[in-house]
């Protein structure tokens, strides 16, 4: 790191002042001038990390611990892509004097990957950019040479395992007198169902239609600090979970509201939703009081009045609606699809239908029962789903848009992507079952093994008493690995 800063102050200093000396000339030039100061500080980021992974591979071929199973094998220069730009260092493979395995060990410490190209922090900015953007911006992490194709973007989105939403272990459950579970759907149009070219198409359309299921669980409706309503405690749930999966999405759902709220307390969990089969199962397993969402509702009477042509009867329709007459409003649409063309006439069946099916979570809706507040579904599947998935023209693949789903609705409950990379990487530690020591227990196993090893216990000595603080906890990982 010293080095770094000495170069610093030898060449980065003045490309400081000459960049300050343009601004005071020509103050209007304040943008050029933040873009430079940008570009000289991420050098001198890039040059420090690139210096202490230096430090850390010199350190591991002049470790004794390292030298009683591994020898050096040959090095070649590695670029890394960090979150500040591209690092360079020296990277040494090592082969093993018994087994004779390769492997480039200053990797295994670092956590990364054979052959990676990305680092923890470079990743984590790729899959939130993903998630908010595109696959092509989110591989321009850092501009000019910082860059990475879409398709390993993609191939990183395929790879992530993301989990399902769990409330944080220890505190009390929440008490609530309603709370309130609001599901919808997104449609996207998938690429190909197995293979590419296997899309059916009949008069212009494909059957490449596959739906994105959004669940969210709040507790109503509170005011923020712009006056504007936001839901209250909100928690998104969601994904393709197609099929025979769609149990697991609504278990998923009840384990998080029993783990969360005091049951007992619930008076009443109000399911607000357009009707959808799918849905009909986390009523079933929830136990919650059906209300159809409002737009939904509404807009099937403007469809049935659109094709009747009957625009001066909505309101007269809304009131059979209102007074729950369900005779009366089939009796209006068999009398105005009397003249209808069989198009229609079907058109007008269906939205009737529609009405009919879904009749009790209508009445729920109009009687406007204590708890019964409106439903924001619509905007919810545009900002959470829509916004980038379907918004513009695209085809996905199944995996692609499930695990895009998926990460995008772990972003909207405020996770971070950090954190998911984390507990990736602490899961596969402890699968590979990996034992770290301290400097004090090298020195322990090399005295026990004194007879064995002979002369490098003196030289490890010598190297622990030479190198404190941040260099013996690196001993500490070095041993880890040569162990």
């Amino acid at each position: 790191m010293y080095n770094s800063i000495q170069h610093f102050v030898k060449y980065g200093i003045p490309q400081l002042e000459e960049n300050q000396k343009t601004f005071m000339e020509n103050p209007s030039l304040l943008g050029e001038c933040a873009v430079r100061v940008k570009q000289i500080m991420l050098e001198l980021g890039c040059q420090i990390l690139s210096e202490m992974v230096e430090e850390c591979n010199t350190m591991l071929e002049d470790s004794v611990k390292r030298k009683i199973h591994w020898q050096i094998k040959d090095r070649s220069e590695k670029h890394l892509l960090t979150s500040l730009g591209t690092i360079s260092f020296t990277h040494t493979r090592f082969e093993h004097k018994t087994i004779g395995e390769t492997a480039y060990l200053l990797d295994r410490i670092l956590g990364l990957s054979p052959h990676a190209r990305l680092s923890e922090d470079a990743k984590a900015s790729l899959l939130e950019e993903a998630a908010q953007s595109s696959y092509g911006k989110a591989g321009q992490l850092s501009g000019g040479e910082g860059r990475v194709s879409r398709e390993t973007v993609m191939r990183h989105v395929h790879r992530i395992h993301v989990p399902s939403y769990k409330k944080e272990e220890g505190g009390e459950k929440r008490r609530v007198k309603y709370l309130y579970v609001e599901a919808d759907e997104d449609h996207i149009a998938l690429q190909f169902h197995k293979k590419k070219g296997d899309i059916k198409r009949w008069k212009g359309h494909g059957d490449n239609g596959q739906i994105i299921k959004l669940v969210y669980v709040h507790e109503g409706y509170e005011e923020s600090e712009t006056k504007r309503k936001r839901l209250k405690e909100v928690v998104y749930f969601g994904g393709l979970y197609s099929g025979k999966e769609n149990e697991k999405l609504w278990r998923e759902v009840k384990e998080y509201i029993e783990g969360r709220y005091d049951r007992e307390a619930i008076e009443r969990i109000y399911f607000q939703s357009d009707g959808g089969s799918w849905m009909k199962k986390g009523i079933e397993m929830l136990g919650g009081s059906y209300v159809v969402d409002e737009f939904h509702m509404k807009k099937y009477v403007k469809r049935m009045i659109r094709i009747t042509g009957e625009e001066g009867e909505e309101e007269e329709v809304m009131k059979y609606l209102e007074r729950g007459e369900k005779k009366k409003l089939k009796e209006w649409a068999q009398e105005k699809g009397k003249g209808l063309e069989e198009k229609k006439r079907k058109r007008l069946e269906e939205s009737v239908g529609y009405l009919e099916k879904n009749w009790k979570g209508i009445r729920m809706r109009i009687k406007r029962e204590e708890g019964v507040m409106g439903s924001s579904t619509e905007s919810h599947i545009s900002h959470v789903l829509s916004a980038r998935m379907s918004s513009r023209p695209m085809g996905w693949s199944k995996e692609g848009a499930g695990k895009l789903s998926e990460l995008r609705i772990y972003w909207k409950n405020g996770r971070k992507t950090e954190e998911l990379l984390r507990v990736e990487k602490e899961e596969e530690r402890k699968e590979e079952e990996e034992k770290v020591y301290s400097a004090q227990d090298v020195i322990k196993w090399e005295k026990r093994s004194r007879k064995r090893n002979g002369k490098y216990v003196e030289a490890l000595q010598a190297t622990v008493s030479r190198q404190t603080g941040m260099r013996m906890y690196f001993q500490a990982a070095i041993t880890g690995i040569c162990g």
